[in-house]
């Protein structure tokens, strides 16, 4: 039912080796096929990582894409998770970042609900604006909200990623990969969201209104409410926990350790 597909570069492996090893732990009944490890620099990822699931695990330099690489790699990643996930033929992919952990089971019967994919819909941030704009027009639409649930694990068809692919580059006359990189502002999720937007002029078709998918992020930008954000983490519906590496040298040595403790607790330490 559900492949997974993650983007890492060098500063992140030791990391992902966490990831997979939370990987292995709590999503065992996802009819997992592939984890599609999408490599943005020229990083060794080794599959041994994920245990039981090693030979499931694909990875995929970004050398293996026709197409100029930004020297961005907050863009370049970005189309790495629609590419890599266009790879997938199961039902679904979740798209997670590599700082992305697992801290309880994955049930399939709470993330997919009546055949969709539980995840609810969002305001669009102002901040996000230029991306929406340039889904608009390339589309044609008024998007109205993103599909949720607000960064990672974020949720896509892959059959409907391939078309999406086929689609703007229709449309544009490049690469998919050139086209996206190019736009400097757009960020992937508002894309597909725009693109299940033009399909269905409704997001209820293949997505269900109610977000049943809990993350809890901490951003470079959050340390000053890393307490509200840690309980949020140690809350028992809460699915996945990351720290992005820029916040996680902000905060203070207790704090490390505090997340250090929950990851021990929940098996991935």
């Amino acid at each position: 039912m559900i492949d997974i597909c993650t983007v890492v570069f060098d500063a992140e492996l030791e990391v992902l080796k966490l990831q997979a090893r939370s990987i292995e732990l709590y999503c065992q009944n996802i009819g997992l096929n592939n984890i599609f490890v999408m490599v943005n620099d020229s990083s060794t990822v080794d599959p041994a990582w994920y245990g039981s699931f090693a030979d499931r695990v694909k990875i995929v330099p970004r050398s293996t894409f026709d197409c100029e690489w930004s020297d961005n790699g907050w863009v370049s990643q970005q189309v790495l998770k629609i590419l890599g996930s266009a790879m997938s033929n199961n039902a679904w992919c979740m798209i997670v970042d590599a700082k992305t952990l697992f801290v309880r089971p994955v049930e399939l019967d709470q993330v997919l609900v009546d055949g969709r994919a539980a995840t609810g819909s969002m305001p669009i941030y102002p901040v996000f604006e230029p991306s929406l704009c340039i889904t608009n027009q390339l589309f044609g639409i008024d998007l109205p909200a993103q599909l949720g649930p607000g960064g990672v694990p974020f949720f896509v068809e892959p059959s409907l990623i391939k078309d999406m692919i086929a689609e703007v580059e229709s449309r544009t006359g490049q690469v998919f990969g050139n086209y996206f990189q190019q736009q400097g502002m757009l960020t992937e999720f508002i894309l597909y969201s725009g693109y299940v937007w033009y399909r269905d002029q409704s997001f209820d078709k293949r997505y269900h209104k109610q977000s049943h998918i809990r993350p809890a992020n901490l951003c470079h930008s959050e340390t000053g409410i890393f307490d509200s954000k840690f309980r949020t983490m140690n809350q028992s519906e809460t699915l996945t926990v990351s720290i992005h590496r820029n916040a996680w040298s902000k905060i203070s040595n207790e704090q490390q350790q505090q997340y250090r403790r929950l990851l021990t607790e929940r098996g991935i330490l």
